[in-house]
């Protein structure tokens, strides 16, 4: 009796789980107001590969955060990924330079956070890597202006469960 009890739990906890990371940004009333132009730093990948980097205001970040592309083979498709693999999102509410994801959300979608650094763009990038400043103060990495997420049920590199789900989508090069 008790491993038929055990077995129906391990759903019903999934089923929890994935219900609360569907409800997390459901809400309209998270909006977080658009960063000063100011705030933005770009990273340009060249034709030979390197970084060119625009930054309005000359050393005032250090260090690097790689964004790189990587092929999913879940998906089928190369796919963005932080520098340690983990699968990058976009999310169809915000607009460039703007993150409407914050409170709730922000915790199941955690924002790329650049507060090292100046995002690089690593192998197979060949957008735009910039960030931006959210309405707490941190800086997040934006892919050609939209800001860049985390899912957290992805536990390991190619894990790319969030596709698709609330409005978010895995970001392309």
């Amino acid at each position: 009796m008790r491993r038929r009890h055990i077995s129906v739990l391990a759903p019903i906890s999934a089923l929890v789980a994935a219900s609360i990371g569907l409800s997390a940004c459901g809400g309209g009333n998270e909006v977080t107001p658009s960063p000063s132009l100011s705030a933005v730093t770009t990273v340009r990948p060249s034709p030979t590969g390197s970084t060119a980097t625009t930054s309005p205001a000359a050393g005032s970040t250090t260090g690097s955060l790689t964004v790189q592309a990587s092929n999913n083979a879940t998906l089928g498709k190369t796919i963005l990924v932080n520098a340690q693999g983990i699968t990058l999102y976009r999310y169809d509410r915000d607009s460039a330079g703007t993150s409407n994801c914050t409170g709730s959300c922000a915790t199941v979608w955690p924002p790329l956070a650049a507060a090292a650094g100046r995002p690089t763009a690593g192998s197979g990038v060949t957008g735009t890597l910039a960030t931006i400043s959210r309405a707490d103060g941190s800086k997040q990495v934006t892919y050609n202006g939209m800001p860049l997420y985390t899912f957290e049920q992805d536990a390991k590199p190619g894990d790319a469960t969030g596709d698709g789900v609330n409005s978010f989508h895995v970001v392309t090069p």
